[in-house]
């Protein structure tokens, strides 16, 4: 062809003919309309959506532009080629235009001929015209070759043709209306297909739903029906997973029928295909990562296997160690349990960290993201419970108490009920369950009135002020046998009295005994505070401290006969006269 020949084709793009829409009936139309509304209706917003150009829409004029971008030539939905250089004046969008306007002008006539590529040039444009007939489709430029393909332009011709009679051959197979009435009676049949699957997925939903929780209350309510009823929320758990399973086998059953139903029609193949692509690739990007991750979740199922026989290898051992069956030098039976919860959170934090790079997407940017914004929010909301935690520690290796031990932690006595990681529970005389922090009871004066490793409990002190006139030996006797008459009180180690203090009008008494029960010792001491005001009653002895306003007339003393009143014993007999033994 002479290289005018290109020019003509470059002027020749204007559409002309018979236009796709036109080729069929009106009769075939309205039969079409009636029989595949929805299908083709679903199908045009479809390709809408996805800004396919079909023969149903134009696209627009641009400006001529000195650098304008490249522009791709599709028809039918289908890739021909890409125009980059300029010809004749025109753009690669206005060439781009002008040939899917002659592409879409052809008539079924010409439609049935083959493509012909005739090279030629017109100036430094050298290329191929493609034509049909008598109709000049496009021409294809060497400078429409990217420069990064290396292959021979004869090779990119033939590819470009390839691609035009696809195109071509899908035109003409949508215009003829037998295949159009099979792709709709297809459609229909899947369409009756779908409905039957997801009837049948409905009603299998209720069988599923059903079984499910008769398995749920079979095996795992009525274990648990005895601490905690969660009946409904199981249910309630059961009911969400099925219908989530449903909507998700029905929404792949429409996936899967969107595919067929557009693979039946020439004009709406390639979205089909695209669709069955991506299903494709997303299958086998989850198989490849499935395979990917084999090897790393094999390591973490060795680390943790290893670190679970670690851990039951250190509570063996901790375990007999609190059992005093094994000494370890540095662990006491009573920080054992303590001992072998902060080894073990040691072992599987140290777990964690080996496994960590071999969990699955541990190296992309959403889990290094999510470790930072974890580490972040730990190291700006963990000051005050490190504090408590490190005070735990220190509460628990100071051995001060115990579950069970009766205690006094500043001004708040009690029974300890727990010691936690983060504080201490107390139960106090009113059955008020008391909660202190650890940090408080590190900073606060610990009494523990229980007895330790089978020692004697701690004493219990009371005192009363009695004046000089009252012997002293009557006083302590009189104590001693209060003590005596209190059942709460044991009897070994035997109750005792110190003069703590004499004073400018009285002596001070103090009585040591020895309670039963260390938590029961504010009822112990009440108890006592009875029998001492009744025994004193019964030997006619106030309990009353004098003040003196003025110096008395006589002395207040106590003449020797009358140092050992009832119930005092006299001192040949009690053997010691300080008063620890009468």
């Amino acid at each position: 062809m002479p290289p005018r020949a290109i020019g003509v084709s470059g002027n020749q793009f204007a559409p002309r003919g018979i236009a796709r829409h036109d080729a069929m009936p009106s009769s075939r139309r309205t039969a079409f309309s009636l029989l595949a509304g929805f299908w083709v209706s679903l199908i045009v917003c479809l390709m809408m959506l996805s800004g396919v150009p079909t023969a149903f829409a134009q696209t627009s004029q641009p400006v001529a532009a000195p650098d304008a971008p490249a522009a791709d030539l599709r028809y039918m939905d289908r890739p021909i080629t890409t125009f980059r250089a300029s010809l004749t004046g025109a753009t690669p969008q206005q060439r781009a235009d002008r040939s899917y306007a002659a592409l879409d002008a052809l008539p079924e006539s010409i439609l049935r001929l083959p493509t012909q590529a005739v090279q030629g040039s017109l100036g430094q444009n050298r290329g191929v015209v493609f034509r049909r007939g008598d109709r000049i489709l496009f021409a294809l430029l060497e400078g429409d070759v990217d420069e990064a393909d290396n292959r021979p332009f004869d090779v990119i011709a033939r590819e470009t043709q390839t691609r035009l009679d696809a195109a071509l051959a899908a035109r003409q197979a949508q215009l003829h209306w037998p295949n159009i009435i099979r792709g709709i009676l297809l459609s229909l049949l899947a369409t009756a297909v779908l409905a039957i699957l997801v009837w049948t997925a409905g009603r299998l939903q209720n069988r599923l739903q059903t079984r499910l929780q008769y398995a749920v209350e079979a095996h795992l309510l009525r274990r648990t029906s005895k601490t905690f009823d969660w009946t409904g929320s199981a249910f309630h758990l059961v009911r969400q997973i099925v219908q989530l399973l449903f909507l998700f086998f029905v929404a792949a059953l429409i996936y899967v029928y969107l595919i067929y139903v557009l693979e039946r029609f020439p004009v709406s193949e390639p979205m089909g295909e695209r669709l069955s692509d991506f299903l494709w690739n997303l299958l086998n990007t989850f198989a490849l990562g499935i395979v990917n991750a084999i090897p790393g979740l094999i390591a973490i199922a060795v680390i943790f296997l290893l670190t679970r026989a670690l851990h039951n290898l250190i509570n063996n051992v901790f375990a007999a160690i609190q059992q005093r069956h094994l000494n370890v030098p540095g662990l006491h039976p009573d920080t054992a349990d303590a001992s072998r919860r902060i080894v073990a959170i040691v072992v599987w934090a140290l777990a964690l960290t080996f496994a960590y790079p071999y969990f699955p997407g541990a190296q992309s940017d959403v889990f290094k993201g999510l470790s930072v914004l974890l580490g972040l929010m730990v190291s700006l909301g963990s000051a005050g419970i490190v504090n408590q935690l490190m005070s735990g520690i220190v509460v628990t290796y100071s051995r001060a108490f115990q579950a069970g031990d009766m205690v006094q932690i500043g001004d708040t006595a009690g029974v300890v009920v727990s010691v936690d990681t983060l504080s201490v529970k107390l139960t106090n005389v009113r059955q008020e369950e008391v909660t202190i922090p650890n940090a408080v009871v590190v900073g606060a004066i610990v009494h523990n009135f229980s007895s330790r490793d089978g020692k004697a409990p701690a004493l219990v002190v009371t005192s009363v002020t009695i004046g000089y006139d009252t012997p002293w030996r009557q006083v302590q006797a009189m104590l001693c046998l209060a003590a005596a008459r209190t059942h709460s009180i044991a009897q070994s180690p035997q109750p005792f009295v110190l003069q703590r203090s004499l004073s400018d009008f009285y002596i001070e008494y103090d009585l040591h005994v020895a309670p039963v029960n260390p938590a029961q010792r504010l009822l112990m001491l009440s108890e006592l505070h009875s029998q001492i005001v009744d025994v004193f009653n019964e030997f006619g002895v106030q309990i009353m401290s004098p003040h003196f306003e003025e110096q008395p007339e006589a002395p207040v003393i106590i003449p020797p006969e009358g140092w050992t009143p009832s119930p005092a014993k006299p001192a040949s007999d009690s053997g010691k006269t300080n008063g620890t033994e009468v």
